[in-house]
């Protein structure tokens, strides 16, 4: 018999379908056929298992600059380049289970890593089942991600 961290297992799961949504929505706002990097998939984590930073965004209107919710709401910005190395592992566990089980194409171009959303279908009641305020925080993310470009978002997160 072998120990089976359920915790791991479910933040793999979650921040794989997580992600497969902000890729999702990113994509439904495009109007150039654009899609996320990977730099900016590193980031979403650290917003969204952030409580603090999750309540400040979800109930934000999608016209709200990012800048402006940051600047009402300092403490998104506490930490936050080590939520980025702490939450790296899990982003990256997520993007891989993601890839592997078809929800998610990862592409090079530019000397850079991008995904796309594949044609295959949610499983079953998943979408239904994340937390509303997770699904809320990407679903703004998302839409400031696509008209932000990566540096302008790190540089704004972690200054020069």
């Amino acid at each position: 018999m072998f120990y089976m961290d359920e915790n791991l297992i479910n933040n793999n799961s979650l921040s794989c379908f997580l992600l497969v949504l902000f890729v999702e929505e990113y994509e439904a706002i495009s109007v150039d056929n654009s899609h996320p990097d990977l730099m900016q998939l590193l980031i979403i984590l650290p917003f969204v298992w952030h409580k603090f930073s999750r309540d400040a965004i979800k109930a934000k209107k999608y016209s709200t600059p990012l800048d402006a919710v940051i600047l009402e709401n300092q403490l998104i910005k506490s930490n936050f380049k080590e939520r980025i190395i702490d939450y790296t592992g899990a982003t990256l566990q997520g993007l891989n289970l993601s890839v592997s089980s078809g929800l998610l194409i990862k592409f090079d171009k530019n000397n850079k890593i991008w995904f796309k959303r594949s044609a295959i279908k949610w499983p079953p009641n998943v979408k239904k089942r994340l937390p509303a305020d997770m699904s809320k925080t990407i679903t703004r993310l998302a839409n400031w991600f696509y008209h932000m470009d990566t540096s302008s978002i790190y540089c704004l997160l972690l200054g020069n």
